[in-house]
């Protein structure tokens, strides 16, 4: 074992150059310890300063850690605001909530392709299926206008004899001021069922030129010109 007295490692007995070099190198070559950084910070005033340590009351604010050499070596950024992480958590859950639309849309088409295919053999029974929806449809408008009409003649009649009494000085009973209003309402709700159900043909239209359209994609099948 060498041992270095007070007259240096160079003076030792039986020492060569060479050998004292190395140890030179060996210990330039230890790892500085961590508490060699130096952290810089930014006061609440604007100014830079910098220590071994952040104070604990800028510690959630953004600061660098420098080598001696003055290189930075990490950056911490700030913390951020509870309002900065609501924001971000809203932005995320948009984001996921957007991705998990697309998904949705996704198998949701996927599942209508395996019941066009699966159902219809040809484009033919696709048209004949659509024009049987369409054609019950009709039948229901038909019907209720038929009730419609009788409705508007049984209305006729009350405002007859409500004309009557009128006539006469006579005030109108209250049991035929109800009956006429029941069959007014019972009108309104006829135009209402009527209206919906050419809407309803309207949006199965619309269904059905997108169905043949997509059953054409599926199949290969060129439209024809």
């Amino acid at each position: 074992m060498i041992k270095i007295g007070r007259r240096g490692l160079m003076n030792a007995p039986g020492v060569s150059l060479s050998a004292c070099a190395l140890a030179v190198l060996a210990v330039a070559l230890l790892p500085l310890p961590v508490s060699a950084g130096i952290k810089c910070w930014t006061n609440d005033d604007g100014v830079r300063e910098c220590g071994n340590t952040v104070p604990p009351e800028y510690a959630q604010k953004a600061h660098r850690e420098l080598s001696k050499e003055g290189i930075t070596v990490s950056t911490t950024e700030r913390a951020k605001s509870k309002e900065e992480l609501r924001i971000e958590r809203a932005e995320a859950a948009r984001t996921e909530a957007i991705r998990a639309e697309k998904e949705r849309k996704i198998r949701e088409r996927k599942a209508k392709d395996r019941v066009l295919l699966s159902t219809f053999t040809t484009e033919n029974e696709l048209a004949l299926v659509h024009e049987g929806q369409v054609a019950a449809i009709d039948i229901r408008i038909i019907h209720t206008k038929q009730i419609l009409g009788q409705l508007e003649r049984s209305l006729e009649q009350l405002h007859t004899q409500a004309a009557k009494l009128e006539r006469r000085g006579k005030s109108i009973t209250p049991e035929l001021e109800n009956r006429i209003a029941k069959i007014q309402q019972k009108m309104q709700d006829s135009h209402t069922f009527i209206e919906r159900r050419r809407r309803q043909k309207a949006e199965m239209a619309a269904q059905y030129t997108e169905d043949v359209a997509r059953y054409r994609e599926l199949k290969g099948i060129k439209k024809a010109n």
